[in-house]
């Protein structure tokens, strides 16, 4: 599911894994495996949209592990919604990895 790109390990300690359903994203790999993950903090690049997901069923200690996609509003029969795509591009990769680390860094002071 996760190229070198979309995989980011990110400290998670101190978000509430308490999460309503709004905030569960249902992503599907190669294999057509369907997994949940928990929208960990959203934040913007270049006017686009990126979101940081972990796992729904992770433990505190796989917490962790995040994954960062760029969040993209699409439309289908009219019906309006959000799709979590990877990032492949090595140039945004560096400018997303950039600011969510300068964000990371404001939180930690």
């Amino acid at each position: 599911m996760a190229n070198e790109h979309d995989h980011h390990d990110h400290d998670h300690h101190d978000h509430d894994h308490d999460h309503d359903s709004d905030d569960i994203v249902i992503l599907e790999d190669e294999e057509g495996n369907e997994h949940e993950f928990v929208i960990a903090e959203t934040f913007e690049v270049n006017t686009r949209l990126y979101a940081v997901l972990i796992s729904a069923d992770a433990t505190d200690e796989s917490a962790e592990e995040g994954y960062i996609f760029r969040v993209e509003e699409k439309e289908d029969n009219g019906e309006s919604y959000l799709d979590f795509v990877p990032i492949e591009d090595d140039q945004e990769w560096q400018e997303v990895e950039s600011v969510f680390n300068e964000l990371n860094e404001e939180d930690a002071d």
